[in-house]
């Protein structure tokens, strides 16, 4: 599984796992077999329950087959990132910097759609995504999107990172946290991706706790968490919030 990483608008950098081409295969196969059977069940219910002439039922079949034609654009929009594919799927888009797309990015990607998988039978989206280095496709590329793994395995996940809107409600546990340098936090941001990738490595566990102690002294924090990686986690979180 690929991993990257990224430079948020806090410019904190974090790793993130991309979605793989088969995660992608399977999604679009499910929304298919979603899409068509929600389809058949509205159609069929409506004509019985409404009982209409060939005429009528005619438009609404082209009407409802017009607006299953923009499946995916809106529950990309509604469920910011997902369709029910993606959520099952446990993957989202989001833009490269790990912020959350908009509306013209959501359409962006669906609009050339129709060029990597309709028109050219998912080969030209299947080749963009396996020559990308972020994995994306022709449509990811032109609205700067990538689509990644919701659960990731980083000490300091991208939900957390997405999840902040504003400092004016967050409460810090560590605000001293905000004298520490960019490029010693980022230095715990490895540390702790490394720790969790590697368990069971004696030197990460003792770096670890080095590196707990020294903010702990350095910065004169009371510290409230026994366990070091916790310790270290919060400090990190409180820096991205503060800092941003």
């Amino acid at each position: 599984m690929r991993t990257i990483e990224i430079t948020t608008t806090q410019n904190v950098v974090i790793q993130v796992k991309l979605a793989t081409l088969m995660d992608r295969i399977v999604g679009f196969i499910l929304d298919l077999i979603i899409m068509t059977v929600s389809y058949l069940l509205i159609v069929a219910g409506i004509s019985e329950i409404l009982h209409l002439s060939n005429l009528w039922e005619d438009w609404v079949i082209t009407i409802i087959t017009i607006a299953f034609m923009f499946y995916s654009l809106l529950f990309e929009v509604l469920l910011r990132g997902q369709t029910p594919a993606k959520l099952m799927m446990g993957v989202k888009v989001v833009k490269t910097d790990g912020g959350q797309p908009d509306f013209i990015d959501y359409f962006r990607r669906w609009a050339i759609r129709w060029i990597d998988i309709w028109a050219s039978f998912g080969a030209v989206g299947m080749i963009s995504i396996s020559t990308s280095d972020k994995g994306q496709r022709l449509g990811d590329k032109i609205s700067d999107t990538i689509v990644v793994k919701k659960k990731q395995t980083s000490g300091y996940q991208l939900k957390d990172i997405l999840s902040i809107t504003s400092t004016e409600s967050y409460q810090p546990v560590y605000p001293e946290v905000v004298s520490a340098s960019e490029t010693n936090m980022l230095t715990v941001k490895r540390l702790l991706n490394r720790h969790q990738k590697y368990p069971n490595i004696g030197t990460y566990t003792d770096l670890i706790k080095q590196t707990s102690k020294a903010f702990e002294t350095n910065l004169e924090l009371k510290r409230k968490e026994r366990n070091h990686v916790a310790f270290l986690k919060q400090l990190l979180k409180d820096y991205v919030i503060l800092t941003r």
